[in-house]
């Protein structure tokens, strides 16, 4: 959807109630075809449209620090002084363009609001290196890294990493109602029953006796007998 020149006003009234806080549209900013927005600490949003309304054109200018702390300590000061490094300095300009044609037909506001949350609202905070750049979601990506790097992995062994030979398979002691009967499985061999020695009869059967062996004359040493 195209803003064109004089849709531009209401357009920075709009966007002034959606970001909320204390941003208002700025009574001294000049009559040059563009919105100006401004907060009480010093931080300005301007935009325009370009290409006869088919985008607008979104810049940020930057604001003077805050004060530091009062009796700040050491860890305190230098943590003071690393964000003001980072900041978007005094009367520093960072701008964004964006298309106001799109597929779904979108109001301007949407779009005008969602490129300021997403590429220029953060970078008063953390200003850009480069055209494109966004370092806050380098912070973010970062932060998640070390989250989680700092998760322990689960210990729990899964059915494929399990060695299946350390495994005692246990089946279930119950069978189902339909179930056929199977061969007794016994848990523990039992030593086989002591077999008795056959008793022997009482009057053995009588054999037949062979022939009695006729004894031969014993030969005597000495002269032969007359």
């Amino acid at each position: 959807m195209l803003i064109t020149d004089a849709a531009v006003r209401e357009t920075a009234a709009t966007i002034a109630q959606s970001l909320g806080g204390d941003w208002v549209i700025d009574p001294e900013a000049p009559a040059d075809g563009a919105a100006h927005l401004i907060s009480t600490d010093g931080k300005g949003i301007s935009f325009r449209p370009i290409f006869g309304g088919t985008t607008v054109q979104l810049w940020i200018t930057g604001s003077a620090p805050p004060p530091p702390p009062i009796d700040a300590t050491p860890t305190e000061q230098s943590t003071y002084e690393a964000q003001n490094a980072v900041r978007l300095p005094q009367g520093h300009r960072y701008n964004k363009a964006a298309t106001l044609v799109t597929e779904n037909d979108e109001e301007p506001e949407t779009i005008i609001m969602r490129t300021l949350e997403d590429d220029l609202i953060p970078a008063f905070e953390y200003k850009p290196r480069y055209v494109g750049h966004r370092p806050w979601v380098d912070l973010f990506d970062n932060a998640l890294s070390e989250v989680m790097g700092e998760v322990t992995p689960a210990t729990d062994t899964t059915l494929q990493d399990r060695d299946p030979a350390s495994d005692d398979i246990v089946g279930s002691a119950e069978k189902p109602a339909d179930a056929e009967p199977g061969p007794a499985v016994e848990g523990h061999p039992q030593p086989a029953a002591a077999q008795e020695a056959p008793h022997e009869p009482a009057n053995p059967p009588v054999q037949a006796s062979s022939p009695p062996r006729r004894k031969r004359p014993r030969r005597t040493s000495g002269k032969g007998a007359k």
